[in-house]
C-alpha cells in the first residue's frame, strides 16, 4: 500500500479498508526473504542517528517561531503533507520537529531522542519494543500527529476505557495547537456521539471499543461493500444534508499501545454481535444438564484432562447418561445434543472456577481475563457455557444469543491500511507478527541505562516452604520503607495472598477484577513509603507508579511474583513495573512445586522425584528452578501458538465459503 495514499478519497473511496488476503506458503516465505534483505539494505534508517541528526535539522529553526509564526508554519506544513502524503522522509522529520516543539510549550515535555526513534519506527508500520516507562503515550503523538495533518484518520488504541479517555485529555492541548481534533470513544456513549466523535483526526479508544463499532457499520452495509457502493451511500449522504450512514470513516491508520497483548494474546478473542434468542424452555435444559453431570463419576464415567482443559465420556459414561436422560424431554433422547450439553456441564462443573475464570457480581457471571486480571462484563463463552456457569452459581440465566456479525481481533486489525503498535514486550513474539501481520519488531535503547536489580527465581518443596519464605522478605523490604508490589495470576490467589498479609499484620491495598474500577488511583499510589500492593497479572498497566523521593534513595519499588505466568513476556511486563526511568528497583519470585501451572503440567511422580533436591526449607537450586519453571511455560506459548495458526486456517475457509454465499463476515 502507497504511504500517500491511506486516507479516504476518490482514490480509496470514503470507507478505505485492506481486503482479505491468504498468501500461500511460497508466497509467505518469498515476502519474508524480500523483508529480511529490504531490511539489511534499509537498516541505517531505523537507526537513532538516522532520525535524530534529520529532526535536528529543523529543530534549531523551528525553536524560535514565535506563537502566530508557528501557526503558519504548521499550516504550511499540512498542506504540503496533503500534497505529498507520508512518503518524504525529509518532510515526516520536519513533522516531528514542530510536534517535539509544539509538545514542550503547551505539555511542558520535550520528546527524547529515543522516543523520536519510537515514533519514526511507528511511523514506518512497525512494532516498537520500548521498556516500560519510557513513555510510550507520548511517543505515539509522533506518529499520530503526522499523520493526521496528512489528512488520514487516526485509531489510538489502549487497554482500557480510562486510559483511552485520560490520554486523549491529556494530550489535547497538543493536538489542539497543531490544529488536529481529537477526541475518545468509551462505553456507554450514544451512536450519535460515536460517529460525531470518529469525524475527529485522531481517536483515542480500545479495541473492543473499535471493533464492534465496525462490526456495526459492516451489518449496515449488507452486502454492499464495495468502493463505489459506499461512495454511492456517501453521496446520498451528503444530497440529504445527513451525516455518514457510518460511524467510522474506514480503517486507515491505528497505533496499538501493548500491542503483544492485543495482536498475540487476544488474537482469537471473537468479537460478536448478537440478538437474544426467543425460547423460554432453554433454562431448564441447563439445570437438566447440570443435574446429569452431577450424577456421573469421574474416571469411571468421564475423564479429566487439566493439561488440555478437556473433558471425555467414557463408553460406560455414555450408557449411564443415556438410561438417566429417558424420563427427560425429547430432546435429551438425541445421543449428539445429550452428551455435547453434559459435557459442557462437566465442563463448568470441574474446570472452570469461581475468583479464577469468572466472578460474580450483582448477580452476574463476569468472565475474568486471564491475561490482564481485568472483569470483561461485556463478554460471554459460547454455545451455552456461560449460561450453564450461571445455573451453577444459582445466578440470573441471561438468553443464549444469535450472531449477526462476527471477526477475530487477528483478522480486524489486518485490514487496517497501516498498522503499527508499541509495547515493552514484543521481541519473543517477532517471528509471529511478521508472519501474520507483517509486521516488523525494533528494539529501541533506553533513554537512561536499566537500574533494576533481578534476584533469582526461588523454587520450593510445597506451599507452606513458599509462603514462609515470601513473609520473611516482605518483612525485611517492609521494614526498610520500600513500597512492594506483588503480582498474582488470578483473582483467587490475589485473595490468598491478602488473607497470608492480613494474618501476619501487614495493611496492604489489593487490586483485581472486583477493584477495576479504582485500578488507576490503587496502582499509581504503590510507589509511595511502605505500600504493599497486590495486583493481579496486568492490573495497572499503562498507569505510571510515581515513587516518592524518600522511596527512591532507599532503593525503589520492590516487585514480587508469586507464580510464572502463562507467557514470559507477562512475567517481564509485571518486573517491568520498577526501575523506570533510571530508577533504583528490584525483582523477586517466590514458587512452588505444588503451584498449579507446575501440577498441571507434570505427573505426580516427577515433582515427587524433584522434591528430592529441596533440602529443609532451601529451593531448588537455580539452574533446576529455571528448568522446572520454562517448561511448563514453553509448551503454553506453543500451544496456544497452535490455536492462532488453526484460527488463521479457519478464517481462509470461512473467507472461501462466504465468497459463495455472498455473506460479508
Amino acid at each position: 500500500m502507497s504511504k500517500k495514499n491511506i486516507r479516504p478519497g476518490l482514490t480509496l473511496g470514503m470507507y478505505p479498508q485492506r481486503l482479505d488476503t491468504w498468501p500461500g506458503m511460497l508466497e509467505t516465505q518469498a515476502r519474508r526473504g524480500v523483508a529480511k534483505f529490504k531490511h539489511l539494505v534499509t537498516r541505517r534508517k531505523y537507526t537513532q542517528k538516522y532520525i535524530v541528526n534529520k529532526v535536528n535539522r529543523f529543530e534549531h529553526a523551528i525553536n524560535k517561531f514565535s506563537d502566530q509564526a508557528m501557526e503558519e508554519h504548521i499550516h504550511q506544513l499540512c498542506r504540503r503533507l496533503h500534497q505529498l502524503g507520508l512518503q518524504d522522509d525529509d518532510l515526516v522529520a520536519q513533522s516531528f520537529a514542530t510536534i517535539r516543539e509544539v509538545a514542550h510549550r503547551t505539555l511542558g515535555k520535550r520528546h527524547f531522542d529515543v522516543q523520536l526513534l519510537g515514533g519514526w519506527v511507528m511511523m514506518n508500520s512497525m512494532i516498537a519494543e520500548m521498556e516500560t516507562g519510557q513513555g510510550k503515550t507520548l511517543t505515539a503523538t509522533l506518529p499520530a500527529c503526522t499523520a493526521a495533518l496528512a489528512g488520514v484518520p487516526v485509531h489510538v488504541v489502549t487497554a482500557n476505557d480510562y486510559l483511552a479517555a485520560r490520554d486523549e485529555e491529556i494530550l489535547r492541548p497538543l493536538y489542539q495547537q497543531m490544529g488536529i481534533s481529537s477526541a475518545s470513544v468509551v462505553e456507554g456513549m450514544t451512536n450519535a456521539h460515536r460517529k460525531q466523535a470518529y469525524q475527529c483526526d485522531i481517536v483515542h479508544s480500545t479495541s473492543q471499543q473499535i471493533t464492534f463499532d465496525y462490526l456495526r457499520d459492516r451489518i449496515k452495509m449488507g452486502n454492499d461493500i464495495g468502493k463505489l457502493q459506499i461512495q454511492f451511500r456517501h453521496i446520498q449522504s451528503r444530497q440529504k444534508h445527513q451525516t455518514s450512514t457510518f460511524l467510522l470513516r474506514g480503517l486507515c491508520f491505528t497505533i496499538i499501545d501493548e500491542a503483544d497483548s492485543l495482536l498475540i494474546d487476544e488474537a482469537k478473542t471473537p468479537l460478536i454481535i448478537s440478538q437474544q434468542q426467543q425460547s423460554g424452555e432453554q433454562n431448564q435444559t441447563y439445570f437438566d444438564a447440570l443435574y446429569l453431570a452431577t450424577a456421573l463419576k469421574n474416571s469411571s464415567n468421564f475423564i479429566i484432562d487439566e493439561q488440555h482443559q478437556d473433558i471425555t465420556l467414557t463408553q460406560t459414561g455414555k450408557k449411564i447418561l443415556a438410561d438417566l436422560a429417558k424420563p427427560l424431554n425429547k430432546h435429551w433422547q438425541q445421543r449428539r445434543h445429550r452428551e455435547i450439553m453434559v459435557t459442557l456441564a462437566l465442563k463448568a462443573k470441574y474446570l472452570f472456577h469461581r475468583d479464577h475464570h469468572y466472578l460474580i457480581r450483582n448477580n452476574k457471571v463476569e468472565i475474568i481475563d486471564s491475561l490482564t486480571g481485568r472483569a470483561m462484563p461485556d463478554r460471554s463463552w459460547e454455545h451455552g457455557l456461560h449460561q450453564l456457569i450461571e445455573a451453577k452459581e444459582n445466578c440470573q440465566i441471561t438468553s443464549e444469543r444469535d450472531p449477526l456479525a462476527k471477526i477475530s481481533y487477528q483478522k480486524f486489525f489486518k485490514r487496517y491500511l497501516r498498522l503499527a503498535g508499541m509495547s515493552g514486550t514484543v521481541t519473543e513474539v517477532g517471528k509471529e507478527l511478521h508472519n501474520v501481520y507483517d509486521l516488523q519488531v525494533i528494539k529501541i535503547p533506553t533513554h537512561k541505562p536499566s537500574r533494576r536489580k533481578n534476584f533469582p527465581e526461588k523454587v520450593f518443596k510445597n506451599k507452606d516452604q513458599k509462603w514462609q519464605a515470601f513473609i520473611k522478605r516482605i518483612k525485611q523490604i517492609h521494614k526498610q520503607g520500600r513500597p512492594i508490589l506483588i503480582g498474582t495470576p488470578s483473582v483467587a490467589s490475589s485473595i490468598t495472598v491478602s488473607t497470608i498479609l492480613t494474618k501476619y499484620g501487614f495493611p496492604h491495598q489489593i487490586l483485581n477484577a472486583h477493584q477495576d474500577q479504582q485500578e488507576a488511583e490503587i496502582i499509581a499510589k504503590a510507589g509511595q513509603l511502605n505500600n504493599i500492593t497486590v495486583a493481579t497479572n496486568m492490573a495497572g498497566r499503562g498507569t505510571d507508579i510515581a515513587l516518592a523521593e524518600d522511596v527512591k534513595a532507599l532503593g525503589g519499588l520492590h516487585v514480587i511474583s508469586t507464580e510464572r505466568n502463562d507467557a514470559r513476556r507477562i512475567d517481564r511486563q509485571l518486573y517491568g513495573r520498577c526501575a523506570r526511568q533510571g530508577d533504583n528497583g528490584s525483582t523477586e519470585a517466590f514458587m512452588s512445586l505444588q503451584d498449579e501451572n507446575l501440577t498441571a503440567f507434570y505427573p505426580a511422580a516427577i515433582l515427587k522425584f524433584i522434591e528430592r533436591y529441596c533440602q529443609d526449607n532451601i529451593p531448588l537450586p537455580n539452574w533446576l528452578g529455571k528448568i522446572i519453571l520454562t517448561l511448563p511455560q514453553k509448551w503454553i506459548e506453543h500451544k496456544h501458538y497452535h490455536l492462532r495458526c488453526l484460527l488463521i486456517k479457519k478464517d481462509k475457509c470461512q473467507a472461501i465459503a462466504l465468497s459463495f454465499t455472498g455473506r460479508i463476515e
